[in-house]
């Protein structure tokens, strides 16, 4: 039943090292508090980044466009337990400036967060993310998003993806 919830964003969670890092696509990305800034991101129990994400407590939420959307597909169906997912990816892995877990240089935001709580929901575990930092690049020069630009959203389970449209609307 959570179909109906789609279309949804689409982000790569990123984990690991610098020198193994491992990037997973995922949609279900909340934010959650103005203050302090927390995020949440939930991750199946099974998957390699939310072992990654409970020994090191900190990820990265990298936004991406869809220029990256071959990329988005590597991370979202290739395992980083049995892969090193970097060597299939094109993208860029840069040191984070506050947390372990490496940036996205191509991506237009990395958000850096660290670990404040777990929750068990279901098949998934919740992690609330503390944000401690931000880089951006063009699509977010002026604090918000430029709609000119092609965010990624996956349009239902599987291989649909979508853009948002370039415009925007107000009652």
């Amino acid at each position: 039943m959570l179909e109906y919830l789609y279309p949804i964003r689409t982000y790569l969670i990123v984990a690991g090292t610098i020198e193994k890092p491992n990037a997973m696509t995922a949609d279900w990305v909340i934010p959650l508090s103005f203050e302090p800034s927390l995020v949440g991101i939930s991750i199946e129990h099974t998957r390699y980044t939310n072992k990654l994400i409970k020994e090191q407590k900190n990820f990265v939420v990298a936004v991406p466009t869809l220029e990256l959307l071959r990329d988005v597909w590597i991370a979202g169906t290739t395992s980083g337990a049995k892969t090193n997912k970097a060597e299939k990816m094109s993208v860029t892995f840069v040191r984070s400036e506050h947390v372990d877990a490496p940036s996205i240089k191509e991506c237009q935001a990395n958000i850096e967060c660290r670990v404040v709580n777990e929750v068990e929901v279901g098949d998934h575990t919740l992690f609330v993310g503390e944000i401690v930092n931000v880089t951006c690049g063009d699509a977010f020069i002026s604090g918000k998003p430029d709609l000119n630009y092609s965010y990624i959203l996956h349009s239902s389970f599987g291989k649909g993806f979508t853009v948002n449209r370039q415009e925007e609307f107000k009652p």
